[in-house]
């Protein structure tokens, strides 16, 4: 009580006190969906049961299925879960990006137009032909993708052995054995089945269960044995506790050469498996990012790793429930971790909306990653429970003050930002190629919203970086460094991040004022590339050095 109080005063002292930099004047986040020819709308087949799976879907995301460097969309839907189905049944949508700001609605063509309940999804080229495969999680079978490079796909999930039937959330590539070929991971979410769902209520009134209701469950870690065949390598690499996983994310956290990887988990606490040469340690208390700063485990959606104050170590910002705050691990090094969020204003900004889809992006190019939330509560009459909440909520941009502290700059970037969704995915990519990031949410049982930056590359430089690998064509894993006028970014390419999202495969790094830059990749091989004085404002295309 006494932390809302302290809340409500900071809020009324506050609110208006923070003038916008002269910058953000000229950025605007403007809502483009249906212009750009994007219908998707989300069916999560509610009516009235309160189903428990409804309230947690669904997948949003950009990949370039079609190689022409223009970012594609795929938007994961749900399906009907009792009475009669609707007509046409809901399904998985695959939008061309035409490269004139508007989508073509490919689905059928491409035969990616899966009728399952859909969570989230990953692409990347896992079998290393040149083109980008996609993995969609479900609540129920979970399905591959192969992209057969002539503008279809085909599913062979069951030659791969990769259809877990278990309820998955978020899922993503990585290539754990640096082995040259790329892995699959699941967060897997509860034990669940429509016909044991318990009816549960908030005093007299119906309502959503809460997650302790359903026992929780293990993850899945799939190995590319190659030749279109994975096998389940869970337990034999110590991927083995027991949570409720929503949100998922990787990173070589410690740079010892391998990726590591962070679970966010619904109430139990959070995972960050160590990778030491192809099996993993949990190590999240010892390196404080288990539990919060008051020891508790929270409610963890969408995750995701980013240097925020450019000292060249990877932080964690995870999105939470409301009345916990998100959380900002702040990695000072010797693979330790400090919750940051009161010191850095992030909890008093995130303490009432409920987060889903959580990324750190540098929305206005001036070289230090913001974050942007999506947000929506998980009960549809909570405004009936307690009238303080609501289930639409706007979301949020904190923008990052110099690496010492987030200001919640929401109503300075256009009225679209605040425009109340129940948001759950959040993808980030430079859509249109303009040099500034874009973005796409999902929203509950609603329309998508892709939401275009208008500005922000007119308000610093920036570099958009596409990595072909040798080995490893994606280059999954490779870390980059980007020096110009005095700053150092640093980045990796990793799959995964935010909630039930795949995100732009290109790095883009916004450089202010900067003219040129240097560029250093060490690819996951180890081999290092040093590019100097490259000109900004591009995409520029590595192709690793033939050894």
């Amino acid at each position: 009580m006494l932390r809302f109080l302290f809340l409500c005063l900071f809020l009324l002292c506050s609110c208006g006190s923070e003038e916008p930099s002269p910058s953000l004047s000229s950025i605007q986040y403007v809502d483009v969906t249906l212009e750009s020819g994007i219908d998707f709308q989300h069916f999560n087949g509610a009516r009235g049961d309160y189903y428990y799976v409804e309230t947690y879907g669904s997948g949003a995301g950009f990949f370039d299925y079609d190689g022409d460097g223009w970012m594609d969309i795929y938007l994961v839907n749900g399906t009907y879960l009792s009475g009669l189905p609707p007509d046409p049944l809901p399904a998985n949508h695959l939008y061309r990006n035409a490269g004139d700001g508007r989508f073509t609605d490919v689905t059928e063509a491409t035969g990616t137009g899966d009728l399952g309940y859909g969570m989230g999804l990953s692409a990347a080229d896992y079998d290393n032909d040149g083109d980008q495969d996609l993995y969609v999680a479900n609540f129920g079978p979970n399905i591959l993708y192969r992209n057969e490079g002539d503008g279809r796909f085909s599913d062979i999930t069951k030659t791969a052995g990769v259809g877990d039937d278990r309820w998955a959330s978020s899922c993503g590539f990585f290539d754990y054995d640096n082995d040259g070929d790329l892995d699959i991971f699941v967060a897997n979410y509860i034990i669940y089945a429509l016909d044991e769902d318990h009816i549960c209520k908030k005093g007299k009134i119906r309502s959503y269960c809460d997650p302790n209701v359903y026992d929780p469950i293990g993850d899945v870690l799939y190995r590319n044995d190659g030749g279109d065949r994975f096998t389940d390598v869970t337990e034999e690499t110590g991927v083995t506790l027991v949570g409720r996983g929503l949100g998922v994310a990787f990173q070589d956290y410690d740079e010892d050469g391998d990726t590591d990887l962070y679970v966010a988990n619904d109430g139990t606490m959070n995972f960050l498996y160590e990778n030491r040469g192809g099996s993993f340690v949990e190590v999240g208390l010892q390196s404080g990012t288990r539990y919060n700063m008051d020891g508790r485990a929270e409610a963890g959606m969408g995750v995701d790793f980013g240097d925020f104050d450019n000292d060249g170590r990877q932080d964690i910002v995870v999105g939470n429930f409301a009345f916990e705050t998100n959380t900002l691990y702040h990695n000072v090094g010797h693979g330790q971790f400090q919750d940051a969020s009161d010191r850095l204003g992030i909890g008093e900004v995130s303490y009432m909306p409920l987060t889903f889809g959580a990324k750190f992006v540098d929305f206005d190019n001036d070289s230090d990653l913001d974050i942007f939330a999506a947000n929506g509560h998980v009960l549809d009459n909570v405004a009936d429970v307690d009238s303080a909440h609501s289930y639409a909520q706007p979301n949020q941009l904190l923008r990052n003050e110099g690496g010492k502290r987030f200001a919640d700059i929401s109503a300075s970037v256009g009225p679209d930002i605040l425009v109340r969704n129940v948001g759950r995915a959040l993808a980030v990519a430079d859509y249109d190629n303009d040099g500034d990031v874009d973005l796409l949410i999902s929203a509950e049982a609603d329309r998508s919203y892709l939401l275009r930056n208008d500005g922000g590359n007119k308000s610093g430089h920036w570099l958009l970086i596409h990595l072909v690998g040798a080995l490893q064509k994606d280059g999954l894993g490779a870390r980059v460094a980007v020096t110009a006028a005095g700053k150092r970014q640093v980045k990796q390419r990793q799959s995964g991040g935010s909630y039930q999202a795949t995100n732009d495969p290109r790095l883009h790094f916004g450089l202010g004022n900067a003219t040129a830059a240097d560029v250093e990749i060490v690819w996951p091989d180890g081999q290092v590339q040093r590019l100097e004085g490259v000109e900004v404002d591009q995409i520029l295309r590595v192709v690793q050095e033939a050894r």
